[in-house]
């Protein structure tokens, strides 16, 4: 029996990922070397579900589960827009840029999280808060002076809108740590139903 650890995400056309990822150099600029971990392009998505270390035979059960949950929602449309930071500006760990409220993706990762508990994955008791992830605050980054700095930078940095994303399938991903940082691979994509709304 092997594991690998998976998530279920939203990927972003590629280019959407470049766009945002040069959007935001001039932030990335202002800080401090070590500071951030930043994503690279390639790998910002919108993760509907963390599911950790996976058993591979749960995996075509969980394929399966999710071809026929998600077939009976038609492709929708998110925006993608504001900078934020979790858990706040105050003792920042995460850099990431917002989703609009959405029903319909709150409604999607409601029923992807209780697809995922049937193969034993724990449901999140937080609510669900869609964004792409773009950095992680290192440890360097936990001290007073440097909080400070990530805080000013976020506060002077423009507020964006990279306009609206078209939202046609959900995808059952691998990642991979290596120490150059994740490697993500797309273990199954499972396609939204075809009619629209």
């Amino acid at each position: 029996m092997s594991i690998i650890r998976t998530f279920i995400a939203i990927p972003l056309p590629a280019a959407l990922q470049q766009k945002i990822h040069d959007k935001i150099q001039p932030l990335r600029s202002r800080l401090e070397r070590g500071l951030i971990r930043w994503v690279k392009a390639e790998n910002i998505h919108i993760t509907l579900k963390f599911l950790g270390d996976t058993r591979t035979e749960e995996l075509e059960k969980l394929k399966g589960l999710l071809a026929k949950e998600v077939v009976e929602f038609a492709p929708f449309q998110l925006s993608v827009r504001k900078l934020g930071v979790f858990p706040n500006l105050s003792r920042p760990n995460t850099i990431w840029m917002g989703i609009a409220e959405n029903e319909k993706l709150f409604t999607l990762q409601k029923r992807i999280q209780a697809v995922a508990s049937q193969i034993g994955s724990v449901p999140e008791k937080r609510r669900f808060s869609a964004h792409l992830t773009l950095g992680r605050v290192s440890r360097k980054g936990y001290s007073k002076q440097a909080r400070l700095q990530i805080r000013k930078a976020i506060e002077e940095s423009p507020q964006y809108d990279f306009g609206r994303v078209d939202v046609d399938s959900v995808h059952l991903i691998e990642s991979i740590l290596t120490p150059k940082g994740a490697k993500y691979r797309s273990l199954f994509e499972a396609k939204l139903g075809d009619f629209f709304e």
